[in-house]
């Protein structure tokens, strides 16, 4: 179970995604790696897996997904004839062949009329995000672009569907309503900070927060705790990326990664000036070495 998420404006965009696991899982460090087309990317492995659980290229199109838990009741109607590894090799492929979000979310929509397991998945560039999710062969995909009337700029996510009927029932799964509420709240503040949102322990020390520790596991909840996140910030030039693995926001400092796909300067613990680069939305100092 995850949080996932973005924040835009008409210059840049920062996504996210913080990966929530009950076994302990050994992240590695993320590889640079060669697309099609002179495209070039980040991938984000882990142990037992050979894609990648979150990734962005050098184009800034980027990618986070999310589990979707179903009602007891649902059951699929339509087979599903690839193995569900698939579906992270169709993950790599949005940031390795593709140049813009828009392209990528309708390669993705493709993938899900033949991949017919719950999924979700959010696809960013500096412009635009879509938001999609799909199972059963019922796919829905929803565009996200700055809009300077609102102050909506920013979509979060975690494990429930909002469109496609099935959703996993409140009294079921209390976490994932209640990370959505919470992230919802703190991602619509006056001066949203990505970090503060990865790192929230509104409901303590339990599987409830978006920083999730299984100290705290009610019954009917299952025991998942956050190991690994990352936030990618672009203007569609430059990427700058934060990540941390093995851990959480609240136990490990970021690894800050300046201009990703050139200068390539990395800052081993990100500090309040390195974090103030790719949060504050006004001004993102997104600039290459």
């Amino acid at each position: 179970m995850c949080t996932i998420g973005a924040f835009f404006n008409n210059e840049h965009t920062i996504s996210f995604k913080q990966c929530d696991l009950i076994k302990p899982t050994l992240f590695y460090a993320p590889e640079i790696l060669d697309g099609i087309n002179g495209i070039r990317y980040t991938k984000f492995g882990r142990e037992g897996n050979t894609g990648s659980w979150c990734g962005i290229n050098n184009f800034g199109v980027s990618f986070s997904a999310a589990d979707s838990y179903l009602k007891k009741s649902v059951t699929p109607t339509v087979k599903c004839d690839i193995p569900t590894k698939a579906v992270f090799d169709a993950y790599i492929k949005i940031i390795a062949e593709h140049e813009n979000a828009k392209s990528a979310a309708v390669s993705m929509c493709e993938f899900y009329k033949v991949f017919t397991e719950a999924d979700i998945v959010l696809i960013s560039d500096a412009k635009e995000t879509y938001y999609i999710e799909a199972f059963n062969g019922e796919v829905i995909c929803v565009k996200h672009s700055y809009n300077e009337h609102t102050n909506d700029n920013h979509f979060v996510c975690t494990n429930h569907f909002r469109y496609i009927h099935g959703a996993v029932d409140y009294n079921d799964n209390r976490s994932t309503y209640l990370r959505l509420e919470r992230a919802m709240q703190l991602a619509g503040g006056e001066n949203p900070n990505v970090f503060q949102l990865l790192s929230d322990k509104y409901y303590g020390d339990s599987v409830l927060s978006i920083c999730r520790n299984h100290d705290i596991t009610p019954i009917g909840e299952e025991p998942y705790f956050t190991q690994a996140t990352a936030v990618f910030a672009t203007n569609g030039e430059t990427v700058n990326c934060a990540y941390l693995i093995n851990g959480n926001p609240q136990t490990l400092p970021f690894v800050y990664i300046q201009d990703v796909f050139g200068g390539h300067i990395v800052t081993e613990h990100l500090n309040e000036v390195d974090i103030e680069k790719i949060t504050e939305f006004k001004r993102l100092l997104i600039h290459s070495s």
